[in-house]
């Protein structure tokens, strides 16, 4: 094969990968488009290695009551509600440390002091080596499920709803 062959031939290859570059970038800014939109309209979080916070959603902001500043580097646990176990906190660190998805029912504490309930799922950020760089919350308001299940709760419970037989 002559120079000028070779020469060609490593055009083509180069004409190649700045084409398959261009498909990656478009995808890239499509998968960023889809991340963005995501946690405009989700309450998520992420946290560092130590539950601190790196980012949190507007929606986040506000069923929280808080503001990004007051959120940022302070621990996630800033917002739990001391009616929730112990317990389920351990299960779940010890869940996503060992890189697992947790899923669970958590009542958390707003600024202002009342509760909201969020339906959780919560997983490992893992870099391409598959080391864990930090955690991601997603959440779901179920605020307005619980209540209504405590006041079905309630009312079956009392004893003027109890069928006598």
């Amino acid at each position: 094969m002559t120079c000028e062959e070779k020469l060609e031939e490593a055009r083509q290859e180069l004409k190649i990968l700045r084409k398959k570059f261009e498909v990656l970038e478009n995808e890239q800014l499509c998968m960023q488009g889809v991340y963005e939109l995501f946690n405009k309209y989700t309450i998520t979080s992420e946290t560092d290695l130590k539950g601190r916070i790196t980012y949190v959603s507007d929606p986040f902001l506000e069923i929280s009551g808080y503001t990004k500043e007051e959120l940022i580097g302070k621990d996630h646990n800033i917002v739990r509600h001391e009616d929730m176990p112990k317990e389920a906190f351990k299960e779940m660190w010890k869940t996503i440390k060992s890189k697992n998805i947790w899923r669970g029912e958590v009542k958390n504490r707003k600024k202002d002091g009342s509760f909201y309930w969020v339906d959780s799922i919560v997983f490992p950020i893992l870099s391409h080596e598959q080391e864990i760089q930090g955690y991601k919350s997603i959440r779901i308001d179920i605020t307005d499920k619980k209540r209504l299940a405590g006041m079905l709760n309630e009312l079956l419970s009392s004893e003027d709803m109890i069928l006598k037989f």
